[in-house]
């Protein structure tokens, strides 16, 4: 028993004993009501089949006319943070802010704790409405070019028999000259 870090603890420190404790009858608390509070218990994300998508966006990203190949010459965080705020910038020019519905689906009838605090959440359309500007600033810092015009098109792409690729369609997302 003496061994036991919660033991310990109390022994220490009675107050932080009391706080560990009441982190862990919340947790349970709040798992046992069906609300995934910490990262640490969010079991919905492993209990969805995954089902492969029949079309995959790729990005052409042109700056000063030219196309960045951001398959070479990055680091892995950099191609992620290249492609990441296109697909949900691209998402949000549809719908709005995409966690607004994920948030409702997720949480039903709970999300009307959150809604008082969406503003502060979510991103408006007029923040939407600037990230052509942050996204220029940013390229321009990862690529060290200066950034005179700016053109991003989705082309949607599907596999093909035989490991080929189709190009489905193809739309413009950002046009800034």
């Amino acid at each position: 028993m003496e061994k036991l870090f919660l033991y310990k603890v109390y022994h220490f420190n009675k107050k932080l004993f009391i706080l560990f404790m009441g982190f862990a009858i919340l947790n349970l608390f709040c798992n046992l009501k069906g609300f995934e509070i910490t990262p640490f218990y969010v079991w919905g994300m492993y209990s969805e089949k995954e089902t492969a998508p029949t079309e995959y966006p790729v990005f052409r990203i042109m700056v000063n006319g030219k196309v960045v190949d951001y398959s070479t010459g990055y680091f892995p965080a950099n191609r992620f943070f290249l492609q990441s705020p296109l697909s949900y910038y691209a998402d949000a020019k549809k719908v709005g802010d995409p966690l607004q519905p994920f948030l409702e689906k997720k949480l039903k009838s709970q999300y009307l704790w959150l809604k008082p605090y969406a503003l502060r959440v979510l991103n408006s359309q007029n923040e939407i409405q600037q990230f052509p500007a942050w996204y220029e600033k940013y390229l321009q810092q990862t690529t060290g070019d200066k950034v005179k015009s700016l053109k991003v098109d989705v082309l949607q792409a599907s596999y093909q028999s035989k490991h080929s690729i189709k190009i489905n369609s193809l739309y413009n997302l950002i046009d800034e000259k």
